[in-house]
């Protein structure tokens, strides 16, 4: 079997990067016209920022604290133009956000 012989669904391997788990897959629409989709392993990460999330219970910010560990292709879609634009309000407001506290490595507000 080669790699363009696995499928998920309708969906035919592109790639599959081994170390890093990253996965592309194409898809065919007709036309001419095909999408790409690639798919980021990021339970480790989350893993990793819930465990030092807790244990930074009680410590103190300061210079050099990790904050958070965001997965490349979110940070591009959702901060890199804020922060190539020096918005830090936006991206405070971001990592402050509850919906984003899983990126968090540190308590507190940013």
């Amino acid at each position: 079997m080669t790699p363009c012989d696995v499928f998920d669904g309708d969906w035919r391997l592109f790639s599959h990067d081994p170390q890093t788990g990253v996965t592309s897959w194409w898809l065919d629409l007709g036309n001419g016209t095909a999408v790409i989709r690639t798919d980021t392993p990021v339970d480790e990460l989350l893993d990793e920022n819930a465990e030092a999330y807790n244990d930074s219970l009680g410590r103190r910010f300061g210079d050099g604290k990790v904050v958070a560990s965001i997965p490349l292709n979110i940070y591009h879609d959702q901060l890199a133009e804020a922060h190539r634009q020096g918005d830090r309000n936006y991206v405070k407001r971001w990592l402050n956000d509850a919906d984003h506290q899983k990126f968090r490595k540190f308590r507190g507000n940013v």
